[in-house]
């Protein structure tokens, strides 16, 4: 699966910005959870600094994607990981300083929500091109991969630099993986049609009509026809319970378990363990029929949150983090392939974006009920709320596994008149 890889050094380049960059964003995921706590003591407010991360997706997600159709999409990924480098070192150094709060944190993690959301358009709309499309499966796995190293290193090792170095010098480590993730990104190099330039004849108000048309397509192709539609709930559903499940263990691991940071990375590290395992059995999925494939797969991970809720042992928790987190990739993997497999080329910045403004929806829920759950009751009610949501939609997808084709035989489905 990986040997294609091996030798297209552009892709190979892709997966090294898009780990670095990974692995960023799980020191971060940790390290502000846990300032916030320290910070208010309050996992409501920390829930509410969360969520402002997703916030851009919501706001911007459509016109950018929309915009970074005909544009460079190298160089825009390149230009948003330095403005992110250059936010979370600025988030470090008033670490340093002791010149923070949470208001301060939220609007650092809102600027760095923007620019992450330029840089994963550009970078989705890229793979096909990069990657070509009879091999979206082996991409997205061998992305998932990156995901899961990175999962498995990150929390391991930013629990430790957090309980003996501190934030500032974690956050301080996360803006150098950024950065060198803007080099790797920096190096690819491929051929990619940009669109036609505009004539200069047109008006601008005809600019903005056609600009208006092609953002309300992106979302007419998410409920366009079946396999969209599946795709879609699936997304809201991944978005919310990857934000919710993760701030709740969070959240669980300090207040109820009583853990210190380098237990509590340690145990977001479990799902590491899971994704690795993930992927290795991933490479026998390419020929599975993917709707009820991806049903059973959001049914083992909820089963795997539930286990999470009723736990107070450390390591049976541990097990529990492996199980939601394992399966819960390989329907990342599923969803990614198949959405992307399904739509034109022509239209995957709009569409992908438009599923930024869901899933960033569904992920702003997912942080604000991570804390005001466990305000009002338990963490152990929260996670259980958590297992619900991935188990309930797993049972409609899979009511409709006869209308499912296996996921070497998707192909795209272009918008209906």
């Amino acid at each position: 699966m990986f040997s294609y890889y091996l030798v297209n050094r552009n892709f190979m380049k892709m997966w090294s910005s898009n780990l670095s960059s990974i692995l960023g964003g799980r020191f971060k995921e940790l390290a502000i959870p846990l300032i916030v706590l320290s910070l208010t003591k309050s996992p409501f407010i920390t829930g509410l600094v969360a969520l402002s991360q997703q916030l851009g997706s919501i706001l911007l997600a459509v016109p950018m994607g929309t915009w970074i159709e005909g544009k460079n999409k190298r160089t825009i990924a390149v230009f948003s990981k330095l403005f992110s480098f250059i936010i979370v070192f600025f988030l470090s150094l008033l670490l340093f300083s002791n010149q923070i709060n949470s208001l301060l944190i939220a609007s650092l993690l809102f600027l760095a929500g923007v620019s992450g959301l330029a840089s994963r358009t550009a970078f989705n709309a890229m793979i096909p091109s990069v990657s070509g499309r009879d091999k979206l499966v082996n991409a997205h796995t061998s992305l998932e991969a990156a995901d899961a190293i990175a999962t498995l290193i990150g929390p391991l090792v930013g629990g430790i630099l957090i309980a003996r170095y501190g934030a500032s010098m974690t956050m301080a480590i996360c803006s150098l993986f950024i950065l060198l993730s803007m080099i790797w990104m920096w190096r690819v190099k491929f051929t990619e049609d940009v669109g036609a330039s505009p004539s200069k004849e047109n008006h601008v108000r005809e600019k903005m009509r056609s600009f208006a048309e092609k953002s309300k397509e992106g979302f007419k192709y998410l409920v366009d026809n079946e396999f969209q539609f599946i795709s879609t709930v699936t997304i809201c559903v991944l978005s919310f319970s990857t934000s919710f499940v993760v701030l709740t263990v969070i959240i669980h691991g300090k207040n109820t378990l009583n853990l210190d940071p380098d237990s509590i990375g340690f145990l977001l590290a479990c799902a590491g363990i899971g994704n690795i395992a993930g992927v290795l059995l991933l490479k026998w999925m390419n020929q599975l029929s993917w709707i009820p494939t991806l049903a059973v797969l959001l049914a083992i991970s909820g089963a795997g949150t539930l286990l999470l809720s009723i736990s107070y042992n450390y390591w049976l928790s541990c097990f529990g983090m492996i199980l939601f987190d394992g399966v819960l990739s390989m329907a990342f993997v599923v969803q990614a392939s198949v959405h992307q497999g399904i739509t034109p080329d022509g239209a995957l910045s709009r569409v992908r974006s438009s599923t930024y403004v869901l899933g960033g929806i569904f992920a702003m829920l997912g942080s604000f009920l991570s804390g005001a759950i466990p305000a009002f009751a338990t963490t152990n009610a929260a996670l259980a709320v958590g297992a619900l949501v991935l188990m309930i939609p797993a049972i409609y997808i899979y009511s409709l596994k006869k209308r499912s084709v296996p996921m070497n035989q998707v192909e795209p489905i272009s918008l209906k008149g």
